[in-house]
């Protein structure tokens, strides 16, 4: 491997005063260069400890920034029930928010996990989009794309059918089914651990156990492994690839695809303008962007032809 290639980086926008008072749990760049900010006011206990909850019998703050061309608009939700972990943009101008798990009650009482509100605040609908979601990913033309981790495809919650069973479900707009990979038995996905979408070229994803980028287009999946590394966020651009590794370990790796496979050809660090590398608290992406939310700063970085 090369040597580490320093890229100095600025904030885009900074959150200090939302940040108060709110927790942030996801973030999310939109199809215009716009940014999402789900923040929560209290944190939710955890079921006898360990297992997220759905829905609560106390109602909980949430708010939604959005920044678009310098404006900075807050939406509040003040009295909201669900659990949200995940914030997406969908339909024209709506706030898809997504609860990571789901009980399966019986075949009448399935909870929807999934809700759409306009940007006033205003419920519009709502679907299920199973249990144990690690990522979801709207794409430009509005499909809807859930990666699973191991208790959505095994199975948690009341589902022994579950939904994620293949790790990867394709949904339209309204919450129906219209991809997986059920019949696709190359590989046992059982943790996607990152989502991508490049236009005309279909969705990408990434699972840990063999290492391996997924490219899923018109029912059919091209796979090209990597050189044993873990990911959960990339932005990808002709035969380019950034990777963040997270989960503690604040590392950024370009891979370049020879052949049919992606090896890594050097180890990046993004630097903040006080000299420190970033180490992103949240992360999301889309084509070839990254996001980061790190402290109170939001930054984004932007692969192009020459890294």
């Amino acid at each position: 491997m090369k040597l580490i290639l320093k890229i100095p980086m600025n904030p885009i926008a900074n959150l200090k005063e939302e940040l108060k008072k709110m927790t942030p749990l996801s973030i999310a760049l939109g199809h215009d260069n716009d940014v999402f900010v789900l923040l929560r006011e209290e944190q939710i206990p955890l079921i006898g400890g360990s297992f997220p909850a759905t829905v609560t019998e106390k109602s909980y703050r949430y708010q939604v920034v959005h920044l678009k061309d310098g404006q900075k608009k807050v939406l509040d939700l003040p009295e909201e029930t669900w659990n949200y972990h995940y914030i997406q943009p969908i339909d024209d101008g709506h706030i898809l928010l997504v609860c990571a798990r789901s009980y399966y009650h019986d075949a009448q009482n399935i909870e929807e996990n999934a809700r759409v509100y306009d940007e006033n605040g205003c419920f519009i609908r709502s679907f299920c989009l199973g249990d144990g979601i690690e990522h979801v990913f709207v794409t430009k033309n509005q499909e809807i794309w859930t990666g699973y981790f191991d208790e959505g495809v095994f199975g948690n919650y009341g589902w022994k059918d579950p939904v994620g069973s293949s790790g990867l479900v394709g949904w339209d707009a309204s919450g129906g089914k219209m991809d997986s990979l059920e019949e696709d038995t190359e590989y046992y996905i059982f943790d996607c651990l990152a989502l991508n979408d490049v236009p005309n070229e279909g969705i990408w994803f990434f699972f840990s156990l063999e290492s391996m980028i997924g490219v899923r287009k018109e029912g059919l999946t091209k796979y090209y492994p990597t050189e044993d590394m873990h990911f959960h966020a990339f932005a990808v651009k002709w035969e380019t690839i950034i990777a963040y590794q997270g989960r503690g370990e604040h590392a950024f790796f370009e891979l370049q695809r020879e052949g049919n496979e992606y090896k890594t050809v050097r180890k990046l660090e993004l630097m903040k303008p006080n000299g420190k590398p970033l180490e992103p608290q949240l992360v999301n992406n889309r084509e070839n962007k990254l996001l980061f939310l790190d402290g109170n700063e939001l930054y984004m970085y932007e692969l192009k032809s020459d890294v």
